[in-house]
């Protein structure tokens, strides 16, 4: 199966899961697929309930209820990648941006032989991210980062976890701790990296989600 076929194969796939478990899909989805990722943007993708929600700034709920939706959908999701498309999923991330009703899916594959590529000022924007988001984390252990397709960087970084994330994570508190990192390192990547200006690119989007047992993350910029 070439890419292309196998692009085909996933978006079919994909809007018909996201259709099962939301019971509505995404009014755009677009596919990217590399050696050593899987990304799924989605565009205006909103519930009924979730636009009454939203409307009445209910974030919590909302992100809430699309949490245990996805801890249904994530299964799912591996088994289709590695038995439909044999390949081998590393880790499964995913962050929705509720002011343009936008969301990522990534699907991390076996990354281990793969040497990475490099792009113009790629060591300009991994500075940006380590001067800011070590405000409020370990600096990280490894960073890197890789344009999927034309429009999407993603950012991968290990070994960022503080000692009290670490014992929140522990203790269960994972989904408070993510609300709260979200919002915050949102808000500085935004207004204090200059990851667009690096690029010399409008950045339009941007997603952010963490895996604390392992110990690490992915930032996904959309140009």
């Amino acid at each position: 199966m070439n890419q292309k076929e196998m692009t085909s194969l996933i978006m079919r796939y994909a809007g018909k899961m996201l259709r099962t478990h939301f019971g509505k899909g995404p009014e755009v989805l677009s596919v990217s697929l590399d050696h050593r990722s899987l990304v799924l943007h989605m565009k205006k993708f909103t519930t009924p309930i979730e636009d009454v929600l939203l409307a009445k700034k209910d974030e919590k709920t909302f992100r809430y209820t699309r949490e245990l939706m996805m801890k249904a959908l994530v299964p799912e999701l591996e088994t289709f990648v590695r038995e439909e498309l044999h390949l081998n999923p590393m880790s499964l991330y995913y962050d929705w941006n509720l002011r343009n009703s936008s969301g990522v899916i990534v699907v991390l594959l076996d990354m281990k032989a793969e040497a990475y590529e490099d792009y113009e000022n790629k060591e300009g924007v991994h500075e940006q991210i380590v001067e800011v988001l070590t405000k409020t984390q370990a600096k990280p252990s490894t960073i890197e980062s890789w344009w999927v397709d034309s429009k999407t960087l993603l950012i991968f970084r290990t070994g960022i976890a503080i000692l009290l994330e670490k014992e929140l994570n522990d203790l269960g508190y994972t989904d408070i701790l993510k609300t709260v990192k979200r919002k915050l390192e949102k808000e500085m990547l935004w207004e204090q990296a200059g990851i667009g200006r690096a690029l010399r690119r409008p950045m339009t989007d941007l997603y952010i989600d963490w895996n604390f047992d392992r110990d690490d993350s992915v930032i996904v910029c959309r140009f």
